[in-house]
């Protein structure tokens, strides 16, 4: 009885082994590693704003490099904010311009007008000078108490000229410092407007230099969807794309949780067979759990299955369509 519960346990033991090698060798996805599929997804082009198709540079089926143009569009409404705008910024810069040709103005204005008191004031302080200069002159050869009391007068009234002097400078300063505070203050507002206009008038340039539509990968050209002089609205497809190579893989997870790899999260794709052609991805979303592709089951009777992720990986790779990858 002992030894044929000990060759039962035996048997039970050989059965887990072999479900651990079957599942290692034929389910990888289970280890650190999970397998997936690399697939390419079409994808269309569009235009953001209502355009004018101008020129289409491509026909289905011919084959595209990544920045090839594909479709040349203008807009006029485009066009009419952007001429709004520049004259506009125009126009604020020539205001600009024009305040401090006034500002100048006016303080050459200032300068003129108490140049006129300041040039009266100077000759009579030289008239005074002078007259002073002589008294002292006969005060040497005739001392006497009668120059002594005209020259005192005078002194006081020198002394009262050079002080009313003084006082139109600074009364000149003060005026020329506020209107320069005043203009400062105007041109600041001024220049403050130019630069949010000169910021709108970039974005609307930027919108512009969109309106072309290049090949964001290699591909071969699907469809076409539009022809030179049509109008077309805002979002809609002007043709599809079918990349040479896969921009998607689609990952299944076996055994394991949907936290191994978050949203967000950096990843290694590589070829089954070799590891070759190693390119990083990024998880990009979740699907539904679901029965692994048929190139993904192994010979088995049990069929697998896994909780779907999607992972996105550059366009310029080495990968085919439909290819067996590894993520880790």
């Amino acid at each position: 009885m002992m030894k044929k519960t000990n060759w039962f346990y035996v048997f039970i033991g050989c059965m887990l082994v072999s479900m651990l090698y079957i599942s290692a060798k034929y389910f990888k996805g289970s280890g650190e590693a999970s397998i997936g599929i690399a697939e390419t997804t079409e994808y269309k082009v569009k235009t953001e704003k209502t355009a004018l198709v101008r020129s289409v540079n491509v026909v289905p089926g011919m084959e595209v490099e990544a920045g090839q143009l594909l479709v040349e569009l203008s807009s006029e409404e485009l066009e009419v904010d952007i001429a709004r705008l520049s004259n506009r910024i125009s126009m604020a810069k020539a205001e600009l311009r024009e305040k401090a040709k006034l500002t100048n103005a006016k303080i050459a204005y200032i300068k003129a007008e108490n140049g006129i008191e300041i040039e009266e004031l100077d000759e009579k302080v030289m008239e005074l000078e002078s007259e002073m200069r002589m008294n002292e002159a006969l005060t040497k050869q005739f001392i006497t108490e009668k120059a002594v009391e005209v020259s005192a007068p005078m002194a006081r009234k020198l002394n009262s000229l050079k002080v009313q002097k003084e006082r139109h400078l600074e009364a000149q300063a003060i005026k020329i410092e506020d209107l320069l505070q005043e203009s400062e203050a105007d041109q600041h507002i001024l220049q403050n407007q130019i630069q949010l206009l000169e910021s709108e008038l970039k974005i609307l340039q930027t919108e512009k230099g969109k309106l072309n539509k290049y090949a964001t990968a290699s591909g071969v050209v699907e469809k076409v969807y539009v022809k030179p002089g049509e109008q077309v609205d805002a979002y809609a497809p002007l043709l599809e794309i079918n990349p040479l190579h896969p921009t998607t893989v689609v990952a299944y997870l076996v055994g394991k949780k949907a936290s191994t790899f978050g949203v967000g999260k950096e990843v290694n794709v590589a070829s089954y067979d070799q590891q070759r052609n190693l390119v990083a991805g990024r998880v990009i979303g979740y699907g539904s759990v679901s029965e692994l592709p048929e190139i993904l089951q192994k010979s088995t009777a049990i069929k697998a299955f896994g909780q779907q992720v999607f992972i996105e990986i550059p366009g310029e790779n080495a990968f085919f369509n439909g290819e067996k990858v590894l993520i880790r």
